[in-house]
């Protein structure tokens, strides 16, 4: 496997986009999580629990992005 190719089938790096942050502009991001709670009304288990919705933040601003919330999230969550 060649440097520019990705581990998924047929993807290569020339062929993608930068993603920047959307305040400051930087090109590194680590994965972070929001968790939602789960009420035991609705949980199939009948207890309380969290559920984890994975997303990136900045590594320079902590800025997370408006492309990495999902939909259902974005008029739900408070972001610093």
């Amino acid at each position: 496997m060649n440097q520019t190719q990705l581990r998924g089938p047929g993807v290569d790096v020339k062929q993608t986009s930068e993603v920047k942050c959307e305040k400051c502009d930087n090109v590194t991001f680590n994965q972070g999580v929001f968790l939602r709670k789960v009420s035991a009304l609705v949980n199939p288990e009948g207890r309380d629990a969290y559920l984890p919705i994975p997303t990136f933040y900045c590594t320079s601003c902590g800025n997370v992005n408006e492309e990495f919330i999902p939909t259902e999230l974005k008029n739900k969550i408070q972001l610093v």
